[in-house]
């Protein structure tokens, strides 16, 4: 009987000892194994750290955008012609001190007063309620702007009179025939 255990434990051994770069070969492999993991995580760590970092800027974004939008004001075509008709009211209601304050006394005020209507005329096309209310906003700052007197009569004159200027020569061929150095 003793014969018996000793040949299975022989056997066994010789079993463990052969099998022995099995064993260090999966546990080389389970070791590569555990380190991949642990690198991948750490990776995916850093990564979702960086994506939670670009997640929170855009929110932050998003947020000053929201805030820099400009609600609509007018809701419907006919309240945004109203303002329109509003701001071109009070246009011609300063127009004569406009007209004499910027000294625009060589074009006779009834004159003037279609420039100005020009200047109103040439967004009729824009259907858009959001430009129009931004047009509004515009007109209604340039009047506070006239007012208080913060353009110069020649800002004014550019303004108002750009389409008449000719526009200067761009290319070699126009500087030549006009004489243009």
């Amino acid at each position: 009987m003793n014969s018996v255990p000793t040949v299975s434990v022989q056997r066994q051994l010789k079993e463990d000892w052969d099998n022995r770069e099995f064993e260090y070969f999966a546990a080389d492999n389970i070791k590569k194994i555990g380190e991949s993991l642990n690198q991948f995580a750490y990776t995916c760590g850093n990564k979702l750290a960086t994506l939670n970092d670009k997640i929170t800027q855009l929110e932050q974004s998003l947020d000053f955008l929201e805030a820099k939008l400009s609600r609509v004001h007018s809701h419907t075509a006919n309240e945004a012609r109203l303002e329109v008709l509003k701001l071109y009211k009070n246009f011609q209601r300063i127009t004569p001190t406009f007209w004499w304050d910027y000294q625009l006394t060589d074009y006779p005020l009834p004159v003037f007063r279609e420039i100005i209507k020009k200047q109103f005329l040439k967004n009729a096309h824009v259907k858009d309620l959001r430009i129009i209310d931004r047009k509004v906003g515009e007109g209604y700052k340039d009047i506070e702007s006239i007012e208080w007197a913060w353009y110069n009569p020649d800002h004014v004159r550019n303004f108002l009179f750009r389409e008449n200027l000719e526009p200067k020569p761009k290319d070699f061929l126009s500087k030549f025939l006009q004489k243009v150095d």
